[in-house]
């Protein structure tokens, strides 16, 4: 099985690691969500149904560093990652 990101999710991820590398003023931060968004999804590829699943909409979600979900749907042939968001952002957002 192999992995797909939406456009969204790819975007969002990019906002989230830019904004914290000027915050910082350091890769060093978004290096490690990076890591640990590539180790989630590598679990996710061995079990793909880990992640809380949301009946409504049949997203699932799994956390990344406690403060950051990364949503997704099983397809037939392929894990297509639909967003990454910052959980302390207005939840109204998504």
């Amino acid at each position: 099985m192999k992995v797909i990101w939406s456009l969204r999710a790819k975007n969002e991820f990019d906002e989230t690691c830019d904004y914290w590398i000027n915050k910082n003023q350091s890769k060093t931060y978004s290096d490690k969500l990076l890591d640990e968004t590539l180790r989630k999804i590598n679990i996710i590829l061995e079990n793909p149904k880990i992640g809380a699943e949301n009946k409504k909409n049949k997203l699932r979600r799994v956390l990344v560093l406690e403060n950051f979900s990364l949503t997704y749907r099983i397809l037939k042939n392929h894990i297509q990652i639909a967003s990454f968001f910052d959980n302390r952002r207005n939840p109204n957002v998504l």
